[in-house]
């Protein structure tokens, strides 16, 4: 339900989140060449009825070719920013007279449009570019052009360290407009990237979020599946079992065949109650569905013996606490490790199941044998069931388990594993050990 929801939020704002986005990227790179133009035409209106050399128009021509060209080509508008000034103080360019000084100033907006949106590289060198055009520019004013005069100076005799100082006022001057320029658009574009950044991290989190719920579907399904396995591979085996030794002897002893369906009837009743509460537990996710534990074990031992294998059950130490989902863990690999040499190790399976306590944990062990060797069910197995289940609700204990061929002169098959034992509560003292609940015992 939360997937279908958040699904239907994320495709209700699409339209919104993209459709206005994609008309701006389609006009985004006219928008520079149009402020060029737009700077051309009006330098062209303000200078109507005054007589200009061509130069003048290569000048200004040039600094709307850097605005133009900022976003697209932002090399080409520096090195114009760089050399008009320098071929201006040559005297290969109309250099600037009272009214058409002011063109400089397209250095400001290539400024803001380069630390806009060009590359960090280019940013740092767009701003050392306006920065020397400035200062250019500066000098250029006072010692090609007459800006003294321009000011009310006409005609006032001016030492060289009083133009210097014009020059140097001036060239601060355009520095500071052309380094404000820059940085308005350097923090355009960092609060922009920032900005994009957020909204890629709140749609990966929301992706995230669809995938988290993905997961645990898998996960409840794949546990699901783990348990219909378990419960069904161990009572279709026994009712199996059961039914084929009933139908060998019932020639011979035929009062045994009421003692098999019986069997057969306590083992798929047994069965359907682990399914109907497994899935009730499904349809109400409070329900609290018992779980078979260690207390459990000889009731299966019980159920495999009446199939006509023989289990023995050795336990040595004195048993330690275990957690209900670890009790669930052990039941479950003796129950599959049983089923599984009940299938597969001929017509007279026997098995040896341990208990080890004596460590700090609980070592088990399931040695089982027949008429021939069992085959190595680690291999060729599905990834979640069978001896990989084993190993994996073994992994979630706690613990580890392994399985295959034992190497000793019988062959047998072995399958063995640790449990770590749930801590003691703190009120446990040697003066009062009995405050803790009882572990269960094991039938021998």
């Amino acid at each position: 339900m939360k997937k279908a929801r958040l699904a239907r939020n994320r495709n209700a704002v699409a339209p919104n989140v993209r459709g206005m986005p994609n008309l701006m990227n389609r006009l985004r790179p006219a928008l520079e060449p149009l402020v060029g133009g737009v700077f051309l035409l009006l330098w062209i209106n303000a200078e109507v009825g005054r007589f200009h050399e061509v130069g003048f128009y290569l000048v200004l021509s040039a600094y709307a070719i850097a605005i133009g060209a900022a976003r697209a080509l932002p090399w080409v508008s520096l090195a114009i920013l760089f050399f008009v000034p320098v071929v201006e103080f040559i005297g290969l360019l109309e250099r600037p007279d009272s009214t058409t000084w002011p063109i400089a100033g397209a250095s400001i907006i290539v400024a803001f449009i380069i630390a806009l949106n060009a590359r960090p590289l280019i940013k740092w060198v767009g701003l050392a570019v306006v920065l020397a055009q400035a200062l250019f520019v500066g000098f250029l004013l006072v010692y090609a052009g007459d800006w003294i005069g321009w000011t009310g100076g006409a005609g006032v005799i001016v030492d060289e360290s009083s133009r210097t100082s014009y020059a140097i006022f001036l060239s601060v001057i355009g520095a500071v407009l052309c380094g404000t320029a820059w940085t308005a658009g350097f923090a355009i574009s960092v609060s922009a990237r920032r900005r994009q950044q957020q909204e890629i991290l709140s749609q990966t989190e929301a992706e995230l979020t669809v995938a988290g719920y993905e997961l645990r579907s898998v996960t409840e399904r794949t546990g699901i599946a783990q348990e219909v396995h378990d419960v069904l591979a161990h009572s279709l085996a026994v009712v199996i079992a059961v039914a084929d030794g009933a139908r060998f002897i019932r020639e011979s002893k035929p009062e045994t065949t009421d003692e098999a369906l019986r069997e057969i009837a306590n083992t798929a009743r047994s069965a359907l109650l682990d399914l109907r509460s497994l899935i009730e537990g499904l349809r109400d996710d409070t329900a609290n569905r018992p779980q078979p534990g260690i207390a459990d074990l000889p009731a299966l031992t019980d159920r495999l013996s009446a199939a006509g294998m023989t289990v023995e059950t050795e336990v040595f130490g004195r048993p330690h606490p275990l957690t209900a989902s670890q009790e669930l863990v052990v039941y479950r690999i003796v129950q599959e490790s049983l089923t599984n040499a009940l299938k597969h190790s001929g017509a007279r399976p026997s098995a040896v199941v341990g208990f080890d306590w004596q460590g700090s944990g609980l070592a088990l062990s399931v040695t089982s044998t027949g008429d021939h060797p069992q085959a190595d069910l680690g291999e060729g197995q599905a990834p979640h069931y069978g001896v990989q289940g084993m190993k994996d609700r073994a992994h979630l204990a706690g613990g580890w388990l392994t399985a295959g061929l034992d190497d000793g002169a019988d062959p047998a098959y072995l399958v063995t594993a640790y449990i770590p034992t749930a801590a003691l509560p703190e009120t446990v003292t040697e003066e009062n050990p009995d405050s803790a609940s009882a572990p269960h015992e094991v039938a021998a």
